[in-house]
């Protein structure tokens, strides 16, 4: 048989270590501790027996000052969200005076002009289509939202009261008012576009901002006839799609990285628009058959009437003169009638000449100044309602900015305070299994011959870093011996082998075993002590259950490597070397005798003999006094 000897350490194949979780550079002391050996039953597990109990003085102090901070981080959230969605309503509201405004002095401008006209200037400045395309690049902007990042730790703590946006009586006193007029004007309910808001807003979402209806489908002020009509919402209920309790937080510890603004800057009257702009004549428009009923047409008509009069009025007065000269002329009035009737005559053409000019005035200028006044007006409407709506942008941006950061915080501190009870919990730790109890590591002994001896020893007052192994619960039914092969043997050595096991404790046993695991790379742990010492680690486990073998205790395994049948073997001292040969010495009638050999396997005791040697053959254990230099000394 070719075996490879070594000693080692038992241990359990299997083993449950206990470690210390609370966190911390400075560790944590060991007030109790269960006495090493115990053997922890089925029953001491269902009682839920403690094994160790670590002060938690410090953690105490920690959870108080932690609760603290979630109350204060908790009413700054609170407050912030009520900021946030008063900033939401006061947007609507601004934005809806913006609206209207806009509808106003579009009504105002169709009112000059009439509506056919007014859609068909619209067309051509194309003034929905600029605005659409403004609303859905700042709609664009504002549906991105802020990322909270609260979604891959979960956090659970007891239920605390929510803030609910329909609770008047927890409102601040502005908001409540605002909430209770609008109330008192929609007939003891809230408007369904600001219930709708809040309602998205209570869902993760954000509110329509732009005063109702679908994103991006504004009326922009369109004309009467394009208008298109709102369906009747029926008022909801107070209550509905208010959410009954806030689920626990999840938080993510990844780095926030900000995403690059991507904002188009549109703007109305770009220098595309001026340039359409200049080019438009309201002159065309000044025609009393292409004119709709208006202001712009009732002045024309009223200009119109008043140079009709005049000129009647003239061509009376002409007719009236003839006939007063005539009469002169036979004497029938004197000339003093005759110089009044003329100057009639003159005043008729003067109001004639008057209203002639009137008339072109108002055409070539007051009509276009009032038409341009009205369209100025309307784009200085939309302008307005395109401002108003980018600052609601901002504002948003900034009261979401803080809620956000504000519920950050507040679940990072909760995060903190779950984080601590945990540690408190982690502070007593109770049986889970039954088993023998031993101090430390499975390897500690190990460990202390690698020199780590720096760690105290497990015990009451010892204190012991996180992740320290403080108790081990081995299954004594499976045991392994640990051991270390050197590297000049570790080659013939293989899992699967079959193993001799000796117990010092027990001289008198013979166990066997199984190599099971062999290392691929030397144990670096030893290079300090030794930097030419290779050894790699090896598990054998032990075949059968023994009662009387306790974790480290000392072993002696001896390795079945190879068994070979009818070879010849001698001992391993009595092969030499002879001027680079192998050689023996026989025992040839008390004279020794020299024979090159050739050698096989060999063991710690033993060497194979594959030629120079019959069987029955007597060596030399030493070899007879030679020349040393023919040794190779």
């Amino acid at each position: 048989e070719i075996t490879v000897l070594e000693g080692g350490a038992l241990e359990a194949l299997q083993s449950q270590e206990i470690r210390s979780r609370i966190k911390g550079r400075e560790g944590v002391k060991i007030l109790n501790i269960v006495e090493e050996g115990y053997q922890v039953s089925p029953e001491d597990v269902d009682a839920g027996l403690i094994l160790v109990e670590l002060d938690k003085a410090q953690l105490i102090d920690q959870q108080l000052n932690q609760e603290i901070a979630v109350e204060t981080a908790e009413a700054t959230y609170i407050e912030r969200k009520a900021e946030y969605e008063i900033q939401l309503n006061e947007n609507v509201t601004a934005l809806n005076d913006r609206r209207q405004d806009m509808r106003f002095t579009r009504l105002d401008f169709e009112k000059f002009l009439g509506g056919n006209i007014v859609s068909e200037i619209i067309a051509q400045l194309e003034i929905e289509e600029r605005v659409a395309k403004a609303e859905a690049a700042d709609l664009a902007a504002l549906a991105k939202p802020l990322s909270s990042g609260l979604e891959d730790v979960e956090v659970e703590l007891e239920p605390r009261p929510t803030f609910d946006p329909f609770d008047l009586d927890s409102m601040p006193p502005g908001m409540r008012e605002r909430m209770e007029e609008m109330m008192a004007d929609n007939g003891g309910q809230l408007p369904a576009e600001v219930l709708e808001n809040i309602q998205r807003f209570s869902q993760g979402g954000f509110p329509s901002t732009f005063g109702g209806g679908p994103r991006g489908q504004g009326d922009f002020g369109r004309s009467r006839g394009q208008r298109q009509v709102r369906a009747e919402t029926q008022p909801a209920r107070v209550e509905d799609g208010i959410p009954t309790s806030r689920e626990a937080p999840r938080l993510t510890l990844e780095p926030l990285i900000p995403e690059g603004l991507d904002i188009e800057v549109t703007l109305l009257m770009d220098n595309s628009y001026m340039a359409i702009r200049d080019t438009l004549d309201f002159t065309q428009y000044a025609d009393i058959e292409q004119l709709e009923d208006g202001e712009a047409k009732q002045q024309l008509r009223n200009l119109l009437d008043e140079l009709q009069v005049s000129q009647e009025e003239y061509f009376l007065a002409q007719d009236r003169i003839e006939g007063q000269r005539r009469l002169e002329a036979r004497g029938f009035i004197t000339p003093t009638e005759l110089e009044a009737e003329e100057l009639n005559l003159s005043k008729a053409r003067n109001r004639q000449a008057q209203k002639e000019t009137a008339l072109s005035l108002y055409i070539q200028y007051t009509f276009p100044k009032d038409a341009e006044q009205k369209l100025s007006e309307y784009e200085n409407a939309i302008m307005s309602y395109q401002r108003q709506l980018k600052e609601n942008i901002a504002e948003q941006a900034q009261e979401e900015a803080r809620f956000s950061s504000a519920e950050r915080k507040f679940n990072l501190e909760r995060v903190k305070l779950a984080d601590i009870n945990e540690q408190l919990d982690f502070a007593t730790i109770r049986a889970e299994l039954p088993g023998m109890v031993v101090y430390g590591a499975a390897d500690q002994n190990q460990m202390r011959y690698r020199g780590s001896s720096n760690q105290e020893a497990i015990q009451e007052g010892a204190t012991v870093r996180e992740r320290q192994a403080i108790l081990t619960i081995p299954d004594m039914r499976e045991m392994a011996v640990k051991t270390n092969i050197h590297e000049s043997a570790v080659q013939r050595v293989a899992v699967g082998q079959a193993v001799r096991v000796g117990i010092d404790a027990f001289p008198d046993e013979e166990l066997t075993g199984v190599v099971t695991k062999v290392a691929v790379v030397a144990d670096s742990a030893n290079s300090f002590m030794n930097p030419d010492l290779k050894v790699y680690p090896t598990t054998i486990k032990i075949e059968g259950t023994y009662d009387w073998l306790r974790p480290g205790m000392s072993a002696e395994v001896e390795i079945l490597v190879a068994k070979l049948e009818d070879v010849i073997y001698v001992p391993l001292q009595a092969v030499t070397y002879w001027d680079d040969k192998r050689v023996v010495y026989v025992d040839n009638f008390g004279n020794p005798e020299q024979r090159e050999v050739e050698v096989g396997t060999f063991s710690d005791s033993f060497i194979e003999i594959t030629a120079g040697l019959r069987a029955g053959d007597e060596v030399l254990l030493l070899p007879p006094q030679q020349s040393l230099t023919n040794i190779g000394f």
